[in-house]
C-alpha cells in the first residue's frame, strides 16, 4: 500500500486534472440552459431537465459498465477510452442546433463521464482506509473547482461569437477534454484486477453486481441514489427560479455557480479531513445530510417569500445556497470513502461503479421530475420535495450506522 500511495501521490495532479475537466463540461451546461432552450428553441422546462436527465441516465449505464472494464483491461485505457469519446461528444453539443443532436451528444457524453468511477478505483487501489476519505475529498474539490469555471465559463461565454448561447463555452470545454486525454497519456500502466473465484456468478457481470447489491454496499448505492435524487434539484429548478423569481440572467446565475463551486472547494479540500477525524465518516455524513436537508426546506419557503426573499432576496439566496451546496461536500465524499470500504479490492470498481451509478439513476429521476414538479408547484414543491428526499437520506445513514461492519478481505 505503501508503494501504491506514493505512485498515486505523484499521479494525484493528474487525476484530479481529469475530474475537473469533467465536470467543467458538465456545470458549462448549467446556468445557459433555460435560456438556450426556453427561450432560444422554445421548448418547455420539461425538455430543458430532460435534457440534464439524459445526460444522468447515460452516466448510469456508463458508471458500472466502465468500473467493471476497468477491472478486466486496466484503469487507464478505459479512462483513456471514455475521454476520446466525450471530446467528440463535447465537440458535437457545441456546433449543434437541432435539439436531437443536443440530445444525442449528451448521452455520449454522459456514457464518457462514467469514468468517474474508474478514478475512484483507481484512489482505492491505492490508498489505506486510513487515508481514503482525505483523497475522495481531494477528488471531491476538483469536481468543486468544475463546478467554479464550468458554470463562470457557460455564463461569462455564452454568445461569444454570435452563435448559440452553448456554442463557445462547450467549444472550450471540448478543448480541454483533448488536455485531459493527453494527460491520461502519462499515467502508469496498471495490471487489471484479478477477480477472485464468485462460485455461480464468476464471469457474470450482471450476477456479481446482483451479489455486491445484496451485501453491505446495498445501503450505499441506496444512499448515493437519494442523495442526488434531492441535490438535482439545484442542478435544474434552482436555475429556473433564479431566473423567473429574481430575474438572473445566464452570467448572474454563472456567478452564483462559482460561489458554490468555491463553498465545494473549501469543504471537500479541507474541512472534510478534520470532521472526518473529530466526527468519523457516518457523523459527517449524517451532518451534511442535515444541513442540506434544513438548506432545501428554506430553499422552498425562499420560493414562497418567506425568507427574506421581498427584503434581502441575495442574502437570502446566498443562505440557502450556502446551507446546500456545503452539505452536499460534506455528505458525497464521506459517502465515497465509506462506499470503497465495503467492498473487496478484486471487486472495487464494479462496486464503485455500481454505487455511482445509482448516483446517476438518482441523478435522472431527479432531473426528469424537476420540470414537472417545477411546472405544477414552482420552487416550492421542487424543494419541498428536495428536502423530504434528504430526510429520507438521513435515515437510510442511521441504518448505515447501526449495520456491522462487513469485511472487505
Amino acid at each position: 500500500m505503501t508503494n501504491g500511495s506514493a505512485s498515486l501521490k505523484l499521479h494525484l495532479p493528474t487525476l484530479l486534472l481529469i475530474v475537473f475537466i469533467d465536470f467543467v463540461g458538465i456545470g458549462a451546461l448549467i446556468p445557459i440552459l433555460p435560456y438556450t432552450v426556453i427561450d432560444e428553441l422554445g421548448y418547455s422546462e420539461t425538455v430543458m431537465t430532460a435534457l440534464l436527465a439524459c445526460f444522468s441516465l447515460a452516466m448510469f449505464i456508463g458508471n458500472p459498465i466502465l468500473g467493471r472494464l476497468s477491472d478486466k483491461f486496466g484503469r487507464k485505457p478505459v479512462l483513456m477510452g471514455s475521454l476520446a469519446i466525450g471530446t467528440v461528444a463535447h465537440f458535437t453539443f457545441a456546433f449543434s442546433e437541432h435539439i436531437a443532436l443536443l440530445f444525442i451528444s449528451r448521452i455520449i457524453a454522459g456514457l464518457a463521464a462514467g469514468n468517474i468511477g474508474v478514478i475512484q478505483a483507481l484512489i482505492a487501489d491505492n490508498t489505506s482506509t486510513e487515508d481514503r476519505a482525505k483523497y475522495m475529498g481531494f477528488m471531491g474539490a476538483s469536481i468543486g473547482a468544475g463546478f467554479v469555471f464550468g458554470p463562470a465559463l457557460g455564463g461569462l461565454l455564452s454568445g461569444v461569437g454570435g452563435g448559440p448561447l452553448h456554442q463557445a463555452p462547450f467549444a472550450i470545454a471540448g478543448i480541454f477534454t483533448v488536455f485531459a486525454l493527453l494527460l491520461a497519456t502519462r499515467l502508469p500502466y496498471m495490471a487489471p484486477i484479478k477477480l477472485a473465484d464468485t462460485g455461480a456468478v464468476r464471469g457474470n457481470a450482471l450476477g456479481r453486481s446482483i451479489q455486491l447489491f445484496k451485501g453491505p454496499l446495498g445501503l450505499f448505492a441506496l444512499s448515493f441514489f437519494l442523495l442526488n435524487l434531492s441535490f438535482s434539484q439545484v442542478e435544474a429548478a434552482f436555475v429556473l427560479l433564479l431566473k423567473d423569481v429574481f430575474a438572473y440572467q445566464a452570467s448572474d446565475t454563472g456567478w452564483l455557480f462559482t460561489y458554490v463551486g468555491i463553498c465545494i472547494i473549501i469543504v471537500e479540500g479541507g474541512l472534510i479531513g478534520i470532521a472526518v477525524k473529530r466526527f468519523g465518516e457516518v457523523g459527517t455524513i449524517m451532518g451534511g445530510t442535515s444541513l442540506l436537508t434544513a438548506g432545501q426546506f428554506m430553499t422552498a419557503l425562499l420560493a414562497a417569500g418567506l425568507v427574506l426573499g421581498n427584503v434581502a432576496p441575495l442574502a437570502a439566496v446566498l443562505i440557502c445556497t450556502t446551507m446546500v451546496c456545503i452539505g452536499f461536500a460534506f455528505t458525497n465524499p464521506s459517502l465515497s470513502s465509506a462506499a470503497s470500504k465495503a467492498a473487496r479490492a478484486d471487486e472495487m470498481g464494479g462496486a464503485l461503479g455500481l454505487v455511482q451509478g445509482f448516483g446517476s439513476l438518482g441523478q435522472v429521476i431527479g432531473l426528469a421530475a424537476a420540470g414537472p414538479l417545477y411546472a405544477t408547484g414552482a420552487g416550492q414543491l421542487s424543494f419541498g420535495t428536495g428536502g423530504t428526499i434528504s430526510f429520507l437520506l438521513l435515515l437510510t445513514v442511521f441504518f448505515i450506522a447501526k449495520k456491522p461492519k462487513a469485511s472487505t478481505a
